[in-house]
Order: C-alpha cells, then sequence, then structure tokens
C-alpha cells in the first residue's frame, strides 16, 4: 500500500515539473548573428517568463526591455525569443519560466566574438637607433571570446631568436636594438570566431660615427599625477644619453613586477622622437595598492638618473599662495574634495596640534568640472595679526586624505598700525572740538 501511494506522489510531481517541455542547455552563437530560444509548455494559457539573469525581458507577448533588440512571438505551446543581433552583452543566462506553478529551464548562451588588436606604440612606424635598450612592443587585444591567442611574425624573415616574447607571448622586448631588428612585424589574434591582424614598421638607424658620450638625464611633467580608481591610468617620462640609455620603472622603490596581480594589466612602451625618446607606462584598472611612487630610471655606462611622479586617486598635495590676509591653494583629483583641513602652529613650534587643525568646507565654486580645486579664505579668521606662523593644508575625498603641502608655508599678519593711528587722530580732533565747545560755553 505504502509503495502505491510512493508511486502516486512520484507521478504528481513528475505532472507537475513537467509543464515546460523544453530542455535548457548550452548555446554557442557568433556576434552579429541572429539566435532564437524557443520554449515549449504544456499549458500555453499560463503567464511565460523570460529572464536574462536576473532581468525580466519578456513577458508572453510583451516585450518590456525595449533596448536589448529582442523579438517574442507564440507559435501553438511554445514561446520563441528572438535576439535581433548577438552582441558581447548578451552572454548570459536567459531563462525561461511560468508563473505558476514556479517552474524553469536555462539556457547559456555564450558569444563568440573575433578578435580586434591594436599595437602600441600605435605610430605604424617606430625609429630606433642600433643600441637602444629595452624597446617593447605590445599587442593589446581589445575584444575577443574565446580568449584570442596571439603570435608575433616578421614579414619575409624568421622571428630573431635574440627577441624576447612575454606577457602570453603579445608583448616583444627587443634588449638591444640591432641592424638586423630592422622590418614589418605582424600582431596575429585568432579564435574560433575569426582573426585580427596589426603590424607595425620598425626603423633601426646607424650610431653616428664619433658621437660624444653623454650622461642620462630624464624628466617628467609634473610630481602628482591624479587617476580615477578602476580605470586605466598613464603617465610618461622623456630622457636621453649615448649610449642609448636603458629604462626601467620602479614602484615604491622596487623594480616593477608584471606578474604581480595589481600590476597584470600594465604595459611599457617607448617612442622615439625629435632628439629623445619617450617612456610611456600604463597601469589598467588602476587599484589603490597600485597608488604610489613610479620611478623612471634611466642609465648607461655614465651614470643613472631618476624622475619620480605620485600617482594617486586621493587629493594630491596643495600649491598653497599667501597674498597679505588671504590663502588661496589648489589641489589636483578626479573624485570630488569632500573636505579641507587647515592646519596653523607658531613659527618657534615643532608640530602641528589637533586643537590647532580646522575643518574648511567646499564651495562649488571650487571646481570648475576639471581635476582642479581652488579655494580662498581669510586667515585673519584663524591667526592673530603680528605673529608669525607656520601653515600646512590637506585635501579629503571619498577614498581618503590625500598628502599635505610639499612645504609649509611661512606667513604673518602684519599689524593695523595705520587704522588705530587714523582712530587715535580721530578722538583727538573730537577731544579738541569738546574742549572748544565748553569754553564757548563758559565764556558765555
Amino acid at each position: 500500500m505504502m509503495k502505491l501511494v510512493l508511486l502516486i506522489l512520484g507521478l504528481l510531481i513528475a505532472s507537475t515539473s513537467a509543464q515546460i517541455r523544453t530542455k535548457g542547455g548550452t548555446l554557442i552563437a557568433k556576434e552579429g548573428e541572429s539566435l532564437t530560444l524557443r520554449c515549449e509548455v504544456e499549458d500555453p494559457s499560463v503567464a511565460i517568463i523570460w529572464r536574462k539573469n536576473t532581468e525580466v525581458v519578456a513577458v508572453d507577448d510583451e516585450i518590456l526591455d525595449t533596448y536589448g533588440g529582442y523579438e517574442i512571438s507564440m507559435e501553438g505551446s511554445t514561446s520563441v525569443l528572438t535576439i535581433k543581433r548577438v552582441e558581447p552583452i548578451n552572454s548570459a543566462n536567459y531563462s525561461c519560466a511560468l508563473a505558476e506553478p514556479e517552474v524553469s529551464v536555462t539556457f547559456v548562451i555564450k558569444v563568440q566574438v573575433k578578435p580586434l588588436v591594436v599595437i602600441s606604440p600605435d605610430t605604424g612606424v617606430y625609429h630606433a637607433r642600433v643600441g637602444e635598450k629595452n624597446l617593447v612592443i605590445t599587442c593589446h587585444v581589445k575584444e575577443g571570446n574565446p580568449k584570442p591567442g596571439v603570435v608575433w611574425t616578421k614579414q619575409a624573415a624568421k622571428l630573431p631568436e635574440d627577441i624576447k616574447r612575454e606577457h602570453g607571448g603579445a608583448r616583444i622586448v627587443i634588449t638591444e636594438v640591432k641592424k638586423h631588428h630592422a622590418g614589418k612585424y605582424n600582431c596575429l589574434a585568432e579564435n574560433i570566431a575569426g582573426s585580427d591582424r596589426a603590424t607595425i614598421d620598425i626603423h633601426v638607424a646607424e650610431p653616428l660615427q664619433g658621437e660624444r658620450e653623454e650622461k642620462p638625464w630624464v624628466k617628467n611633467e609634473d610630481t602628482f599625477i591624479p587617476v580615477r580608481k578602476n580605470q586605466n591610468a598613464s603617465f610618461w617620462c622623456t630622457y636621453d644619453g649615448t649610449p642609448v640609455p636603458q629604462v626601467e620603472w620602479l614602484f615604491n622603490g622596487y623594480k616593477i613586477n608584471f606578474n604581480d596581480e595589481k600590476f597584470k594589466k600594465t604595459s611599457e612602451t617607448a617612442q622615439r622622437l625629435n632628439g629623445y625618446s619617450k617612456s610611456t607606462l600604463t597601469v589598467g584598472d588602476i587599484s589603490e595598492e597600485a597608488f604610489g611612487d613610479y620611478a623612471c630610471r634611466i642609465s648607461n655606462k655614465l651614470g643613472s638618473v631618476t624622475a619620480v611622479v605620485h600617482v594617486s586617486g586621493r587629493p594630491g598635495p596643495p600649491q598653497l599662495s599667501f597674498d597679505e590676509s588671504e590663502l588661496t591653494w589648489t589641489v589636483r583629483a578626479f573624485d570630488k574634495i569632500l573636505e579641507y583641513q587647515l592646519c596653523h602652529r607658531l613659527e618657534n613650534a615643532d608640530h602641528f596640534l589637533p586643537e590647532d587643525c580646522n575643518s574648511v568646507r567646499v564651495k562649488k565654486s571650487d571646481n570648475n568640472g576639471d581635476d582642479k580645486w581652488t579655494h580662498t579664505i581669510d586667515l585673519s579668521t584663524f591667526l592673530e595679526h603680528g605673529n608669525k606662523y607656520h601653515v600646512q593644508l590637506k585635501a579629503r575625498n571619498a577614498l581618503g586624505w590625500g598628502s599635505m603641502a610639499k612645504d609649509a608655508l611661512h606667513v604673518e599678519l602684519q599689524r593695523i598700525e595705520k587704522e588705530e593711528a587714523k582712530g587715535a587722530s580721530i578722538i583727538s580732533i573730537i577731544s579738541s572740538i569738546l574742549v572748544t565747545l565748553v569754553t564757548m560755553y563758559l565764556l558765555f
């Protein structure tokens, strides 16, 4: 008897869960093609809901996501959802569900995307010199699913054996440029959806005969560069020297390890310009862990020089200026400044005490939509006239407090002696007038 009851219950459960006849599965689609999903039900009178992940796309014959490029129709007891033109964004889980009872099937859509590649430096032609050190050429895969394989080749010749391949073959490094490195190089990215190719032409010039040896020099335009968290950040240095110098990038004093998690999307490019070279470092999707000091170190046999730039999403060091009693500062940051902190101490004091720091509110007029925030205050509100002070300032945004100004500002508010003398003179005149009036009164 018990076996009969269990059998009946099993049949009831099976009949309830079988109201969707279609089975789910994984579907492969190519970018640009159309894709049709079919969901056959036992009872077409029950509401049929299509979802992309958790977002409702359509209910019965009504499209709710009007921007997704969908079409919906009923063919008898089968609901048909069509993606008119498949895009990479359509890689998702699509489900067909019934309102009553709550049953569903899922289709896993995987979109194959043809590769798209670009080469950096993106000049098309790169002018190098014999003896140039660490020439880096990178093939960046901008698009592609599945992940494309990347291969470097040299036109009309075998790829020189002294060229190193890094980052899974996407980057080639010429440790020291020689004449046989001249030629056209192709970067080919390929997956099941297709392929893409980019080319760079490397010209190699002979070194000048009798060229005088020179110590290396290096410079950068800024000592601080503001960045946005989780976006690409690029910074560079210009340099030269004879023999051709070697370029190295360091982070917080240590040579950058491109296998480090925070630098896995980092690329380095070099470019020979008119009379000097330029090295550019790009940190992809920069994280807070990658905020810090980046040093461009340039070396040849005559010496080594370094240029350092601080890179952060937090506010940079303020630039301070003082005029009579007004203090003006400019802070660089992309994210909105939330607060300034002004600190002061007497000239002979050793430290800035907490009680000598004041919060200064941000004004809408401080920023015009760029990365510069400028504010002016009257220091007579905070300081006494006649004393000498050291003044410092820092700013805060959502990522935290930035650094203080590079150097404290020396300020002194002059005593208002002219105003005091003027006041005394007025009192003297009034006193003389009163004496004269009293005298005249007594005489008469």
